[in-house]
């Protein structure tokens, strides 16, 4: 009987990933989901969406947009859930719900579509974003928190022409 429930999931990065589909998928109580990206002492919220139970959307990132984040960065999901009379989804708000597997239950999981990078992968994208956005040196941009920095090659024969 509850409007206003609130879970989240954690998720870290192995690789550098490229996120190119943003899905929330929840039953009857679910009302929104918001995905967010926690890189060092940065938090970006790179999707919340609204959800209805009849109608499931999946989100499609423009090229220019599609988070682009660091091995290391935690993806932060939040589902809220209205389990009242209010949503008129749920049957009988009077059941317990939690979480699990039947419609009626809270369940949320992001459908999301990535690509896991390789640093020279990662650094090639950081560049084609860093130029098609004309952004400057230590310029932040959304879903991409090194997108801003320059990205040095590495030196050739760095070990001394061993």
């Amino acid at each position: 009987m509850d409007p206003d429930q609130q879970a989240e999931a954690y998720f870290t990065l192995p690789e550098n990933t490229l996120i190119t589909i943003f899905e929330p998928h929840m039953h009857a109580p679910g009302v929104r989901m918001c995905l967010d990206a926690i890189w060092g002492h940065n938090v970006q919220t790179l999707n919340c969406a609204g959800y209805d139970h009849s109608w499931v959307r999946v989100y499609n990132y423009a090229d220019d947009a599609a988070p682009l984040l660091p091995k290391g960065t935690i993806l932060r999901m939040t589902g809220y859930f209205n389990n009242s009379p209010s949503n008129p989804n749920v049957p009988d708000p009077r059941n317990w719900s939690g979480g699990g597997h039947r419609s009626v239950d809270q369940m949320f999981i992001n459908l999301m579509r990535g690509v896991y990078l390789t640093e020279e992968e990662f650094a090639a994208e950081m560049a084609k974003r860093r130029e098609a956005l004309g952004l400057a040196d230590g310029e932040v941009v959304l879903g991409c928190p090194l997108c801003g920095t320059m990205v040095e090659a590495p030196a050739e024969n760095a070990g001394g022409g061993q």
